[in-house]
């Protein structure tokens, strides 16, 4: 990298047989940022999920601290469903001429299980204490790839705080201290977002360390199939490829059991941009998660159908203009 934001390796070296087995990355134009230098090294992200299958190859050295496996109450995670561990390959899976490799595959992970398959408002104060356990142990930028099935619309702070009070209470302490948190808004394909990608609707002060995310198609065509819009989150939201159903529509990721799989929806979307949050800050390591995450959704493709804010939000989520564009850094 060099001080203008200038190529010194050209991008094409990094669109390998891996590269485009995951479609996402080249419509967000990943391979422009590895050339720069931007691969997550050094970044640390917490997965707050259903776990993860830590002993994959593709998660050789990319888990930062074992986390916490909050239904077996044990240091550690396993991934019973294969949320987790799906969602952890579209982040960081180690690019190793295998199958695909994540977005920001040098980067290091700290997985947290709960739940399974049950709404997250009955495991509050689990996701709250991985949230603090996750920034205790280094992380600033948290993944959540999960929603409460609560249009952001119906919110108010005082009905959220019945709902999730200490989860609310450990995000604005943890916004106030620099952290970003990412959330997908959601499968309904309803024209809001859902609880957590819209609270700063309800909770201002949030909106510094906030990211919703809508899916698109694979090719980054349009709204892919059941993701809702960006809606009321529209100033703090960004639109990536999600994948879209039918066969071989997904996003390729990992398997729990180490085989690759299809993945679509509004969660591997979110993946992606905590993915591209670490990548990014590995490329300006003088800059705080909440700083980059400004840089990602005021550097986002607006142009064409991107104009259209209700629905994508910022735009598309463009890391050649986020590795090219040098920030401002107050």
């Amino acid at each position: 990298m060099t001080a203008t934001g200038t190529l010194s390796i050209a991008p094409d070296t990094f669109e390998t047989a891996e590269y485009r087995a995951q479609k996402g990355l080249a419509v967000v134009q990943a391979s422009h940022l590895y050339a720069r230098g931007g691969t997550g090294k050094g970044v640390t992200v917490a997965l707050i999920d259903s776990g993860l299958n830590a002993d994959l190859p593709e998660f050789a050295g990319r888990v930062a601290h074992p986390g916490y496996d909050h239904v077996e109450n044990r240091p550690g995670t396993f991934d019973r469903v294969g949320h987790g561990t799906q969602m952890a390959g579209i982040l960081a899976a180690n690019k190793d001429d295998q199958g695909m490799h994540g977005v920001a595959f040098n980067a290091q992970l700290i997985p947290f299980r709960f739940g399974d398959d049950n709404e997250p408002f009955f495991f509050d104060s689990e996701i709250a204490g991985s949230w603090q356990s996750g920034y205790d142990n280094g992380a600033r930028i948290f993944n959540n790839s999960w929603a409460n099935a609560i249009p952001a619309t119906e919110l108010t702070e005082a009905r959220y705080n019945q709902v999730m009070p200490e989860s609310l209470a450990i995000a604005r302490k943890l916004v106030k201290q620099g952290a970003v948190f990412v959330f997908p808004t959601g499968n309904e394909l309803k024209r809001e977002p859902l609880a957590e990608p819209g609270l700063p609707l309800a909770v201002p002060e949030l909106e510094k360390g906030w990211i919703a995310v809508v899916a698109l198609k694979n090719d980054g065509s349009a709204i892919n199939g059941k993701s809702n819009y960006c809606g009321v989150a529209r100033a703090w939201c960004i639109a990536v490829p999600g994948g879209d159903s039918g066969a071989e529509q997904g996003l390729l990721t990992t398997g729990k059991d180490g085989q690759y799989v299809q993945t679509a929806g509004t969660s591997p979307a979110a993946a992606l941009v905590s993915g591209a949050l670490a990548a990014v800050q590995s490329l300006y390591p003088q800059m705080s998660a909440q700083q980059v995450r400004d840089h990602l959704l005021e550097t986002a493709n607006r142009t064409g159908l991107y104009a259209n804010s209700e629905a994508y939000g910022r735009g598309l989520l463009d890391l050649d203009a986020a590795s090219r564009r040098l920030p401002v850094v107050n």
